[in-house]
This record gives structure tokens, sequence and C-alpha cells, in this order.
């Protein structure tokens, strides 16, 4: 269950980002003149996707409540009484209303309609934010700064969703690149200072180095390190593909924004496993009672009978911090000969492999 929750998570942040991206076509000045053409069907499949994969994770509790009770008395306590219950609730209302619109409304393509539709998208956002670590802990202030870090990566990974897999080959690249790279900076800008404040609401920083014995402080690391890929083609694509195109305007852009798509899948598949995971408040209590992070007992070879983090650099250390420069040395060069994109994110996920072993090698438990 816990496996099917977090594909479930990554799955409702995608939804939620193709129907930012679907509406936001229209507004963008760098897409309001491409062709790209998304159906209320598949609006409609998104907003049920949304609906329904927020739910999963009410279905463990539902049932553990229903061994003491009938079904339907399990299933209207976590609706009625329960924080995440109350949240799906209301979520669920937002997307009957949202799908009532979609399916009423006569043109999809017109702006007034896409204005209406991110207004949808923002109060998905809110009901998301609503059952957050977040907002579990920090009520209205939690609720409000998670929602607004998922509508600015919905609004910033929903937009390339549709250039990359949706746009017509006709689709002039160099026009995009020029008018929506200063968005996806402002929505970059806003998805960092935002996940800044989200973690300091789950992580103190005095301890951070700490979290890292258990599971969430794990998971945050890899988001951390699979961050500075996503610089690197956000350059890329943002500035030297500019240039390229430029020189050479038959240069074809969308396998290289692909690239960087799936990058962001794997930073939204970490989101979903930090959502399943218990914030490290309280860390002794928390290796008291789930024990250690499990990825530090098949990686760690030292002693694990320690609530504090050091570091001891040695000859491994670097070796590993060598490779994983070597590794993102080489995204870079497989960008600047023209080789195919996969190799450069084959590169990048050495670069996150090589720089957790560093990571391995230099710390002691104590």
């Amino acid at each position: 269950m816990f496996y099917l929750t977090i594909f479930t998570e990554t799955f409702l942040y995608l939804c939620l980002a193709f129907l930012a991206g679907s509406f936001l076509i229209r507004l963008l000045p760098a897409t309001s003149s491409a062709n790209i053409r998304i159906s209320s069907n598949l609006q409609l499949t998104a907003i049920g996707g949304i609906a329904l994969f927020a739910f999963m994770p009410l279905i463990q509790l539902i049932s553990h409540i229903a061994q003491r009770s009938t079904l339907g008395s399990a299933f209207e306590t976590v609706l009625l009484s329960f924080r995440i219950g109350n949240a799906w609730l209301f979520l669920f209302i937002i997307c009957i209303l949202f799908s009532i619109y979609i399916a009423f409304v006569q043109d999809t393509s017109r702006k007034q309609t896409a204005w209406v539709g991110m207004i949808f998208v923002c109060f998905a956002a809110i009901g998301v934010g609503w059952s957050s670590h977040a907002g579990s802990l920090q009520g209205i202030p939690g609720v409000l700064t998670h929602a607004v870090h998922l509508f600015a990566v919905s609004s910033w990974v929903g937009t390339l969703m549709m250039v990359c897999w949706f746009s017509p080959k006709s689709i002039s690249w160099l026009h995009f690149i020029k008018s929506y790279h200063p968005f996806a900076m402002a929505c970059f800008a806003i998805v960092v200072l935002s996940g800044i404040l989200l973690a300091q609401f789950t992580v103190d920083f005095r301890q951070y180095g700490d979290a890292l014995l258990v599971s969430y402080g794990q998971s945050l690391f890899f988001k951390q390190l699979f961050i500075v890929p996503l610089l690197v083609y956000a350059i890329f694509n943002g500035i030297w593909m500019k240039r390229r195109l430029q020189a050479d305007a038959s240069f074809q852009a969308r396998p290289w924004i692909r690239v960087e798509f799936f990058i962001i899948m794997f930073i939204l598949l970490l989101t979903g496993v930090m959502n399943e995971q218990s914030p490290p408040l309280h860390i002794e209590n928390l290796i008291a009672h789930s024990g250690y992070a499990p990825i530090l007992n098949m990686f760690y070879a030292g002693a694990m009978d320690g609530l504090r983090i050091g570091l001891a650099l040695d000859g491994s250390v670097f070796f590993f911090i060598g490779l994983a420069l070597a590794c993102l040395a080489a995204s870079i060069y497989t960008f600047k000969t023209r080789r195919h994109p996969a190799l450069s994110y084959l590169a990048s996920l050495l670069f996150v492999v090589m720089g957790y072993f560093a990571f391995i090698q230099s710390i002691v438990i104590n």
C-alpha cells in the first residue's frame, strides 16, 4: 500500500500539472500562438484523476477503522472527523464543480475559460495542501505555503508537459524559449522560496544533518541532489538552447525539454515519498519507533548506534565527489557536442548516485 500511495501521489501532481498547463497555453505569450489543442475529455479525465488519486491515502485509514465498525461508518468518520478526510471532501467538491464547468463550457480555448480553469486549479492545490505535513503542523500558513508551492510547480511543469508532448512539429522553438524562460525562472524562484518555508515547517534546520538518519531526511537529500541537474537543464534549455537555435533554426529542442521533464518526474516521485513519511521533528522518538532509514542499512558500513551525524572526509569521499562532477561534466559535454539526450539524462542520474555515495562515505553516526 505504501508504494501504491507513492505512485498515486505522483500521478496526482501530474494531473494538476496537466490541467494547469492546458489552461496556461492559452494565457502565456510563449504558447498562445502555438497550435496546441487539448480536448475537454482529457481535462475531465485529469480532474477525475485528482479526486481518485487524492483518495488513495484514505483507504488504509478507512480499512483500519472498519475493523472496529462498519465500512460505511468508517468512511463517514474519516471524511468528517479527520483532517485528511476533510481535505479530500473539499477537493472532491472542487473537482465536481470543475467537471461541471468544463463539461458545459462551449469553447475551452478562450482566455476567459482559461482564467477560470486556473482558479479551479488554485483551489485544488489548496485542497492538496490542506492534507499535507505543512498543513497539519502549521494550519492555514502551512496550507497556503504548500498550495503556492504546488501551484507554481504545476504551472511550470504543466507548460513543459504541453510543449514537449502535445505541441505540433511546426512550433517555433526559438520564440517559445525566449518567451517562456522568464516565466519558468519566476516559477522556479517561487518554488525554491516556498520550498524553504515548507522545509522549515517539517525539519529543524539546526538538526538538518541529523535528519538524514531517518527516511524523510534521506528523501529530502535525494530531492536536493536532483535539483542540481535540473538547474543544469534549465541553463541548457533557457540560455544555451536559445543561442543554438539562433545559429541553427532546424535544431530539435523537444528531446532536451523532455529530459528536463523526466528529471522533474523524479523530484515529484520523491515528493510523493516524503508525503508518506514522518517529518523528523523529534528524531529520537522517530528512530526509537521506526528505526534508521532503510537505505542507510543498505549502504552505510559503520556502526549505527547514535543520534548524531558527523563528517569524516577521506580519499573515498573525494573519489566519489570527483565521479559525481565528472558525470555532471559529461551531461554538459553531451549537450555541447549534440549527442543523444538520453546519454545526458543517464549522466545526470549517475551524478545523483555518485553524489549519494560521496555522502554515505563521508558520514559517521555517533
